[in-house]
């Protein structure tokens, strides 16, 4: 039951990328390529590429690799809901159901609120 959970988060993630990006003005097919769209989600995010370093590296040498990835799943919600102009309770319901509050604020409803200048 929990792949089963873990894969429709995945792919319901995945399919809300290009609106996310296509809101915040990058090309929406830069949502369909793999890991160079979780570079650009995390600049849209305004996370540090430093950040992303130590990801990458506590994902290769740490033997507990689950506890990275579910801080990323858990973080992840709260830093779409505040960048596209959502409150609190959004990054709630994305960490409950992100089945429907991801695609929610990528097609429907969310404006891309972070300056892309910097």
């Amino acid at each position: 039951m929990i792949k089963i959970l873990l894969i429709a988060y995945l792919v319901t993630f995945y399919i809300s990328l290009p609106g996310l990006f296509s809101k915040a003005g990058y090309s929406a097919y830069k949502g369909l390529i793999p890991i160079y769209n979780l570079y650009i989600l995390f600049e849209i995010l305004n996370i540090k590429p430093l950040f992303i370093l130590l990801i990458g590296i506590g994902l290769i040498i740490l033997e507990d690799r689950m506890f990275i990835i579910t801080f990323l799943f858990t973080i992840m919600p709260f830093t779409i809901a505040d960048a596209y102009d959502k409150k609190l309770l959004t990054g709630i319901l994305g960490l409950c159901l992100p089945f429907i509050v991801f695609p929610y604020i990528a097609y429907m409803n969310g404006t891309y609120i972070y300056d892309m200048e910097d």
